[in-house]
């Protein structure tokens, strides 16, 4: 699919430029690292994925905070654009402002008008992308449980608007792996790697149907002149004003840090010691601090010049016109924050590629859930088991319950 030029733009390409730009993830503050180095620990080790360990994945994509029942009592007799309106803005789903939401026209007239011409309700969330830091992941990124718990979450909420709405709704997960891998370090064979996993999980979890995954930068290399000419003139701007488009100082400070926590450190071979030196703590007087601070600023421009290059251009418009735009990102507009999987924003801020999927029973609920966290803090924790693919990859970490 090539970007068309003939489509009005709405203000759906705004949606980038507002809020928060880049995911929460600094290790520095919440996290308490262990003294030594956890991967010189001990640690019970599981191989295969069976399926009892597929059956705990699908439970924990199942959100508790979902009643189906209640759902249809509550709007099983409003016309089907205000239920999926309703489902999508459900705190299931959405952890944005629900009232902006709900008070927005442009989505409710945009799902109406796919109602009326008898088509899908298209979504379009940008996602999925290669953190390269062994703290977060430890070995290369590959597609997990933390995947396949956000991809079989999302595939809940296809059903739920096929069963309680009478709506077809489609998912189109917008890859952005190749498009931030210059400014996060990341290899394009490591980056490509991964939209390819994830495209055959897809299969593997029969969910292709309904859930479409697109390169980002397949979308914009038809417009590679349009989109170049404005990465180098925001690239310029940035450089030459880290505030140029508007944003706090506050919140560019706060991006620094997560950017820390995001490129690639992997390559640099640091020892465990060197790790919580720099990334703990902020002050750190090791080379490595300094040289990871100034590689920060850097990916910062290129990461915030490329994401404002494709605003300018709407590209969510131009190849998905009529879709409901969603994100991953905290935004102060009416837009569709939706959750990657049903803990997101609730119990656990990470996304499923800055951390590693860790499985626990919640007695409460009676049911397994799933929480992200850095894979450096659970690896050697003695009462969870690390599961391993047949290929000694690790799939997700367990907490078992008896």
């Amino acid at each position: 699919m090539t970007i068309s030029n003939d489509v009005t733009l709405e203000r759906v390409s705004t949606v980038a430029r507002q809020g928060e730009m880049i995911t929460s993830s600094m290790l520095s503050k919440e996290y308490a690292w262990p003294a030594d180095d956890p991967r010189r620990q001990p640690r019970h080790t599981e191989v295969g994925i069976d399926e009892r360990i597929m059956r705990i994945v699908a439970e924990a994509a199942e959100s508790s905070r979902f009643d189906a029942p209640r759902f249809r009592r509550q709007f099983g007799a409003e016309p089907p654009e205000t239920r999926l309106l309703e489902l999508l803005n459900h705190r299931a789903f959405q952890f944005n402002n629900r009232a902006l939401f709900r008070s927005s026209d442009l989505w409710h007239n945009r799902i109406a008008a796919a109602i009326r011409a008898d088509r899908a309700v298209e979504v379009v969330l940008p996602v999925f992308c290669v953190i390269a830091n062994p703290v977060k992941r430890i070995e290369v990124t590959v597609a997990t449980a933390a995947e396949d718990v956000a991809l079989l979450h999302l595939g809940r909420l296809i059903e739920h608007a096929e069963q309680l709405c009478e709506v077809r709704l489609m998912i189109n997960l917008i890859a952005d792996s190749t498009f931030y891998s210059p400014a996060f370090g990341v290899t394009s064979v490591e980056a490509k790697a991964y939209i390819d996993q994830l495209r055959q999980r897809l299969v593997d979890l029969k969910l292709d149907s309904n859930i479409r995954l697109y390169d980002i930068s397949d979308l914009l290399a038809g417009s590679a002149p349009e989109f170049q000419q404005r990465y180098d003139t925001w690239f310029a701007r940035l450089r030459r004003d880290p505030l140029a488009d508007g944003i706090s100082e506050t919140a560019y400070n706060q991006w620094l840090g997560s950017m820390a926590a995001s490129v690639n450190i992997r390559k640099l071979d640091l020892s465990y010691a060197e790790l919580r030196s720099i990334l703990s703590d902020e002050r750190s007087a090791l080379p490595a601090s300094a040289a990871l601070a100034t590689r920060a600023q850097a990916a910062l421009d290129d990461y915030r010049a490329v994401k404002l290059a494709a605003s300018d251009l709407g590209w969510e418009d131009r190849c998905f016109p009529g879709a409901v735009r969603a994100t991953i990102h905290t935004k102060p507009i009416p837009v569709l924050g939706l959750r990657m999987y049903p803990e997101y924003k609730f119990r656990s801020r990470l996304l499923p590629y800055h951390g590693i999927g860790v499985l626990y029973h919640n007695e409460k609920r009676k049911k397994y859930e799933m929480q992200v966290e850095p894979e450096m803090f659970v690896y050697g924790r003695p009462e969870i088991i690390r599961v391993v693919d047949t290929a000694g990859r690790t799939y997700c970490y367990l907490k078992d319950h008896g």
